[in-house]
């Protein structure tokens, strides 16, 4: 993944910079930049030595800056991933075709049996009910409770 990549070239760049350690000791590579650079200086060469540290430190920082932004991501699609699966075992699914009573609205069961509609949905399903009532409904509802009161005085 992203992360082990940026691992993999850190350690490439630390084993780099051991080897160059000891190849510019062996060989004294910066008195001899040194001197050329003495001998030579329109080339800027010791400035362009210290360009090349500088250069070197930025990409170690960057470096591990993207490896640190490569761990957050995964750490958060990890924790993604297990909502996502925990979501995954409580998702009970109504599939097929179910018969219901054109009339009472009754629901009728692999066995034959008629249930209640919220009764079949709330075993078969995560769904839970609320009841109320419709504006037309509504209407009718009052309108008897209108009628029953008249009665009753």
């Amino acid at each position: 993944m992203y992360g082990t990549s940026t691992k993999t070239d850190l350690l490439i760049i630390l084993a780099i910079t051991i080897g160059s350690f000891f190849v510019f000791a062996q060989f004294d590579v910066l008195e001899q930049i040194v001197v050329i650079s003495k001998e030579y200086e329109a080339f800027e060469i010791d400035e362009l030595v210290a360009s090349a540290m500088v250069f070197s430190t930025c990409m170690l920082v960057f470096a591990l800056k993207q490896m640190r932004v490569a761990k957050q991501i995964n750490e958060q699609l990890h924790k993604q991933n297990q909502e996502l699966q925990e979501a995954m075992t409580r998702i009970k699914v109504l599939e097929g075709t179910i018969t219901t009573c054109s009339y009472c609205k009754k629901v009728m069961d692999s066995a034959g049996e008629w249930h209640q509609m919220e009764t079949y949905i709330d075993a078969h399903s995560e769904a839970q009910f609320s009841h109320g009532y419709c504006p037309s409904c509504l209407k009718k509802v009052n309108k008897d409770i209108e009628h029953y009161t008249r009665k009753d005085t």
